[in-house]
């Protein structure tokens, strides 16, 4: 037991046990040495608790100094690494919000998003892959140089950073978020540059360029251009009618890009437009966007640009969501299947009326391919049960002939004796 004692620093067994009281008292007094005490796999207590995926235990051992970047282990595993491979969201956005760099490679060259991926924590993946500091957009709030006024207006820096770490950049959702705040509805104009600078500046680092951020921000100014010229057109007409109260804001643009094509419903608008946007990318030289343009080549409909837009800047899948809206590409394990078909659903009744002119001419196609569903289900259902009893009555077959083998075995052996004379 001494021995044990030895090998684990208390400091690191009680992050293990998770005794938060009794973690703060040693760190206020300092009795158990220095907050990034190693273990014998060079290991830190923030690693551990971030390997537990415990935020308080990590907020408690940062709020005493911890290194954040600390990479003595062994692997050189940091603690965003192992938080990671967790799969705590939180404490991945904790460790980030600390200075953790997302950049850094363990011995085997894979960054903290990569193991990530590796284990199939996807959210992980998509929440270091869209992260920002907030003062990172802060920065712009304030006259620099010469300047007399600031790039962007102090109000409409939280919406923009809202707008920035949503994972969904579905062109349909960031015009509903946009539509649904007023901040960002009247501040477009700045946002959009502000944008542009951000996407600029990351592409012009020395080192460690963030491509999908870089790239990230370019597609939200794109995006954010084309919903001012939509504005800009509303504005031309002034008031809506009575009659038109309940229309989105950027319902017009939503509805041309979501509209599917005649002959099979592929929303080819939409395909065109994230192809635009990618081909508006200036910073031609980054490896991401070579690779983006590689996989989309090809005619319309061959591949979905935008899944691969969003597999660039969220990771990739394995298999596609199967809780997204139609619509809006929002994921949410309560979205409301079409009642009829149930082969599309919807988050919300604005994104089902939205989809609806679309949807309308292939749902009772969609109908039949979901009995064709059905029935393939209930025929695989039923060959499973099938060879599960020919299973069992092969085996009992074998039972009762092993049974009835032992039997004559038995008989012959006691025949054998029966015949046995004594000399």
């Amino acid at each position: 037991m001494a021995a044990e004692e030895e090998d684990v620093p208390r400091l690191i067994a009680l992050v293990g046990t998770g005794e938060l009281g009794e973690l703060k008292k040693v760190l206020l007094t300092g009795e158990c040495g220095p907050v990034d005490v190693l273990d014998k796999n060079g290991m830190t207590p923030l690693q551990h608790g971030a390997y537990k995926g415990s935020v308080k235990t990590c907020q408690l051992l940062i709020d005493h100094g911890a290194d954040v970047n600390d990479i003595n282990h062994d692997h050189r595993y940091s603690a965003l690494h192992f938080a990671a491979l967790s799969g705590s969201t939180e404490c991945v956005q904790l460790l980030l919000k600390s200075g953790a760099r997302a950049y850094h490679t363990n011995s085997l060259g894979r960054t903290a998003t990569q193991m990530a991926a590796f284990v199939g924590n996807h959210s992980v993946v998509a929440m270091i892959n869209n992260f920002v500091k907030l003062e990172a957009i802060e920065y712009y709030t304030k006259p620099q140089g010469l300047e007399t006024e600031p790039k962007l207006p102090p109000i409409a820096a939280k919406p923009l950073y809202d707008l920035i770490m949503q994972v969904n950049i579905h062109p349909v959702r960031i015009a509903l978020t946009v539509g649904g705040c007023s901040m960002l509805k009247t501040h477009i104009n700045p946002c959009s540059k502000v944008l542009e600078l951000m996407a600029e500046k990351e592409s012009k680092r020395p080192e460690n360029v963030n491509e999908v951020i870089c790239l990230k921000f370019h597609y939200l100014s794109y995006v954010l251009k084309t919903l001012e010229k939509e504005l800009n057109k509303t504005t031309e007409n002034d008031k809506k009618p009575e009659e038109d109260k309940d229309i989105l804001t950027f319902e017009s643009i939503i509805k041309k890009w979501i509209r599917g094509r005649a002959s099979d419903g592929f929303e080819e608008h939409l395909d065109y437009y994230i192809r635009d946007a990618v081909k508006a990318f200036p910073y031609v030289e980054i490896p991401l966007f070579m690779q983006i343009v590689r996989n989309m080549h090809g005619a319309i409909g061959e591949s979905c640009s935008l899944s691969t837009l969003i597999g660039a800047i969220n990771g990739q899948r394995a298999f596609a969501d199967e809780y997204a809206c139609s619509t809006c590409g929002d994921s949410n394990k309560q979205n409301k299947k079409c009642s009829k078909c149930k082969m599309v659903q919807y988050c919300n009744r604005n994104c089902q009326r939205l989809h609806w002119n679309t949807h309308k001419k292939f749902c009772a196609q969609l109908l039949k391919e979901y009995e064709k569903q059905l029935k393939r289900i209930e025929e695989e259902k039923k060959k499973d049960e099938e060879e599960k009893l020919k299973k069992e009555e092969d085996n009992k077959k074998k039972q009762d002939g092993e049974t009835k083998m032992n039997e004559n075995k038995i008989d012959d052996v006691v025949d054998g004796t029966e015949n046995i004379s004594v000399s």
